[in-house]
């Protein structure tokens, strides 16, 4: 059960960060769906490999931070910083 949760957590937190990485850089070459399921799939590879290698967390947060850092980074860089708005000349 602790398992199930920690995949749970980490895909749920990966999304989050995406959406949040993609606001900093709302502009881009890539969906915001896209980089969502890409950073879902990459939380759920990373804490499977994590379950795998160690076992099952002993707490929440650490499944929560992982996703939020990998959903974060997707976002991020993922998208580009919008352009500044042209100066008038005076």
């Amino acid at each position: 059960m602790r398992t199930t949760l920690a995949l749970a957590i980490a895909v749920s937190s990966a999304v989050i960060g995406a959406i949040f990485g993609r606001a900093l850089r709302p502009q881009g070459p890539i969906s915001i769906v896209w980089t969502m399921i890409v950073a879902g799939l990459g939380a759920l590879l990373a804490e499977a490999s994590s379950v795998i290698w160690v076992g099952p967390p002993p707490q929440g947060w650490e499944p929560l931070l992982g996703g939020i850092l990998i959903g974060v980074m997707a976002g991020i860089f993922s998208g580009k910083k919008r352009k500044p708005p042209d100066k008038p000349e005076t």
